[in-house]
């Protein structure tokens, strides 16, 4: 008898199962209350996995160079080509296949039944040939009555300015600024942050505002912790956007100011300061007291500003954006950047405190090319950037010699690069983009001109997934018209 009826029930079971999925589908709105059934519990689940996000992306690419990696000898030294485009090339290598990045990103928000978010989570790693980096882990809570006052803490990306914080899957050109790379590398710190930001259904404007600590010297996690000193820095920013609909088109703008305070401790005998002497000449001069090593620290201050302008209409999408930074930078004699300890350690080097500025234009025409119902996207972009590490002198008045202390690192670079970009669909990108790198003509030798051995062409592929895509309900989009994939 019950072998009779088996196939009965098992069919009962497949249509009972089917009735109840069918139900989801005439069940978008999860906000209503419904009955307690089995199909109210499952519309449940979908609502709370909805709140959960993996995104994935893999960029692998070739590069040409115009010469050979440079070599620790000779009057160029190790800073040559490709030190800003992906890494120092290979001593006989003028060209390489580069697992650039490689991120995994989890993420989690929830939503209250005002439709506020009132938490996030995330944590995200890189995978690439260099190791592995922990690139997010952080959390952050919300004030659940206006959704505008929340707290963060862990491992973050640094709100400094526009190119820093941005996610490298969606920018335009492969790499960001020499100047953002040489202040703050890897783009993550590990500290917290106060943050007031409009909630997403406040419309009128888009706010944030970053008040954030953070260890300062160290990338965040790992071998290199920035955790020798007892000094914090303080990093603040206030951002603010707003869109306009006009016709079929949409017009924004998207603007920013920035501030670092931070120090760099002292742990060696030499912290040097670009001085004039008598004769009116500029050297760098020993201020360090012997007695303040590994008490004083040394400030390490910047600030910054940047403006985009992007219209959105039928046939394309025009972007226009600069972002200028200016300070005061603690850096070694053979790089300008921030020494980093190691473990707890400090770093045995000397400083040398330079006053810098530097910039990036950035200009992107995008094209929408419609095949049926589908729409493919070719970008051309524009970026001029330069980085001047030490702004006091410049030209042929930066004269090394055994007595001023002046060298290449305070020689300023400029960059111009041109790329193409191809989207067939939104889980691949195609870039070809080449840079042109130019120093500037001093009395230093070997950089009398400019010597036009470090431009880099890239062609590089992407594939990218996001589990937003097949979230009906998600509001994957930012309030400044991020064409994204």
């Amino acid at each position: 008898m019950m072998k009779k009826l088996l196939p009965v029930l098992l069919l009962l079971i497949c249509f009972k199962s089917q009735a109840q999925i069918d139900g989801l589908g005439f069940n978008d709105d999860l906000a209503i209350v419904h009955p307690d059934t089995s199909t109210h519990q499952e519309s449940k689940l979908i609502k709370i996995l909805r709140e959960f996000r993996f995104q994935a992306y893999v960029q692998n690419e070739w590069q040409k160079a115009d010469t050979s990696g440079k070599i620790s000898s000779g009057a160029l030294g190790t800073a040559g080509v490709g030190a800003y485009q992906g890494g120092t090339f290979p001593e006989a290598a003028n060209n390489r296949f580069l697992l650039r990045r490689g991120r995994f990103k989890f993420s989690f928000e929830h939503k209250n039944q005002k439709d506020l978010k009132i938490m996030e989570f995330a944590f995200q790693f890189d995978a690439s040939g260099q190791g592995f980096t922990v690139k997010d882990f952080y959390g952050r809570i919300i004030d659940p009555w206006l959704g505008w006052f929340s707290i963060q803490g862990g491992v973050f990306l640094r709100p400094f300015g526009f190119e820093t914080p941005a996610t490298p899957a969606f920018f335009e050109s492969p790499e960001f600024a020499r100047v953002n790379q040489t202040l703050m590398p890897n783009e993550v710190e590990l500290g917290e942050a106060l943050i007031i930001e409009s909630p997403s259904k406040f419309e009128t404007l888009y706010l944030r505002a970053d008040a954030t600590v953070v260890n300062g010297q160290g990338i965040g996690v790992g071998f290199q912790t920035g955790t020798y000193q007892s000094r914090k820095d303080f990093i603040g920013r206030i951002k603010v956007g707003k869109v306009w609909n006009v016709g079929k088109s949409r017009l924004g703008f998207n603007a920013s100011v920035s501030y670092y305070n931070g120090g760099v401790l002292q742990t060696s005998n030499y912290v040097y300061q670009l001085q004039k002497d008598s004769t009116g000449t500029f050297g760098y001069v020993n201020i360090a007291d012997p007695k303040q090593q590994l008490s004083k620290t040394y400030k390490r201050e910047y600030y910054g500003a940047h403006l985009e302008f992007k219209a959105d209409y039928p046939i394309g999408i025009t972007t226009l954006r600069g972002e200028f930074i200016a300070g005061i930078q603690p850096g070694g004699a053979t790089s300008s950047s921030i020494p980093l300890g190691q473990l707890n350690a400090a770093p045995i080097s000397d400083l040398y405190l330079r006053k810098f500025n530097g910039a990036t234009f950035n200009f992107t025409q995008s094209f929408k090319n419609k095949v049926k119902n589908h729409i493919m996207m070719h970008d051309i972009t524009l970026k001029y950037d330069w980085y001047d590490p030490q702004s006091q002198l410049s030209g042929k008045n930066l004269v090394s010699n055994i007595s001023n202390g002046l060298s290449q690192t305070d020689i300023k670079y400029s960059t111009i690069g041109i790329g193409y970009s191809f989207i067939p669909y939104n889980w691949f990108k195609l870039i070809i983009w080449y840079d042109y790198v130019m120093n500037e003509s001093t009395a230093i030798p070997g950089f009398t001109s400019d010597y036009k051995k470090d431009n880099i062409l890239t062609i590089r592929t992407q594939f990218y997934i996001d589990t937003w895509w097949f979230n009906a309900k998600s509001k994957y989009k930012d309030n400044l018209m991020l064409k994204k994939y």
